[in-house]
């Protein structure tokens, strides 16, 4: 029988990785995609069914988490048997325990409806077992920790895997935005490495994750495909890029800082503590997993200096 799988953020980064692994995968005859929405009219909906035209679109949000399951669950005419849980973590209106609520309620829905496997994607905090108890002075990185603190002690019989991804080289792109980000990250690291992870293989580990549910029952894993220093990131965008983004003056970096204090602690947490990962470890397991080098020469915006390089 078909799987019904509910996917939370689906016109979003992390949930339109997720669709787009399940759907290129040898497996995704066996899933029935519920993307999740607030609004059916959106241009991200519009991409995504011209992509996937399978996907079966679901109006609700996390607001209210039982009327949300009741439309998933009258869509698909069946019970949900997969949840995908992301939840935004930034921008106006959004607090800690606003991110708090709905990851919980989203669990606790979930084990009164039967699901069978819960995938939630969370943020790594300096290792896989460091992670469970290391809540970071980082407040999107705090209502995670509790998010997973609750899964881990309410599951029940759900099985389930939490995912922790690093800093997303998709978030960098050309234009003063990403120049300002990165003179604000270099000040803050001090020379120390950091560590990337590309979208797409967030979603191929959320798509391992519900095609082997038993094999990654009840695992926390920590993903990225690279860790650079400032200097070797910057190497890299030099290498390949025709305007690689350089850092800007630190007064801008200051002030982005002052500007998101939520920001400006995460990068200052890069700098002190930082992610930690098995990298190596993961590779193995996902013989696909991108290096910053590969990210850019197959799926980043940047204008590479010889588009002959582009794997595509």
């Amino acid at each position: 029988m078909i799987k019904p799988l509910l996917i939370t953020g689906a016109t979003g980064q992390q949930g339109g990785s997720a669709i787009d692994a399940l759907m290129s995968s040898e497996g995704a005859n066996e899933f029935m995609i519920l993307a999740v929405t607030r609004n059916a009219e959106g241009s991200g909906v519009s991409k995504l069914l011209k992509k996937f035209p399978d996907v079966r679109i679901v109006v609700g949000n996390l607001d209210n988490v039982p009327e949300l399951f009741q439309e998933a669950t009258a869509i698909a005419g069946q019970d949900i048997w997969g949840v995908y849980s992301v939840q935004v973590s930034m921008g106006p209106g959004v607090t800690l325990e606003s991110e708090v609520k709905q990851g919980t309620d989203l669990i606790a829905e979930s084990v009164r409806r039967g699901v069978s496997h819960f995938v939630y994607s969370s943020v790594e905090r300096g290792g896989d077992a460091k992670s469970w108890d290391n809540e970071t002075p980082v407040e999107h990185f705090k209502s995670k920790l509790q998010i997973e603190q609750y899964l881990r002690t309410n599951a029940g019989d759900m099985s389930w895997t939490i995912l922790r991804p690093v800093a997303f080289m998709d978030n960098l792109k050309p234009g003063l935005a990403s120049r300002v980000f990165l003179t604000a990250m270099r000040d803050a690291m001090h020379g120390k490495v950091q560590y990337w992870i590309a979208l797409s293989d967030i979603g191929a580990f959320t798509a391992k994750a519900f095609l082997d549910p038993k094999a990654h029952d009840q695992q926390a894993i920590g993903l990225a495909g690279d860790k650079l220093t400032f200097d070797e990131l910057q190497q890299v965008f030099a290498k390949l890029t025709a305007a690689p983004p350089s850092p800007s003056f630190s007064i801008l970096g200051s002030i982005l800082k002052y500007m998101v204090p939520d920001l400006g602690r995460m990068l200052d947490w890069f700098g002190t503590e930082g992610y930690e990962v098995d990298i190596e470890s993961l590779r193995r397991q996902h013989s696909g997993l991108k290096t910053f080098e590969r990210w850019i020469k197959e799926e980043s915006p940047f204008h590479l200096k010889n588009e002959a390089m582009r794997l595509v």
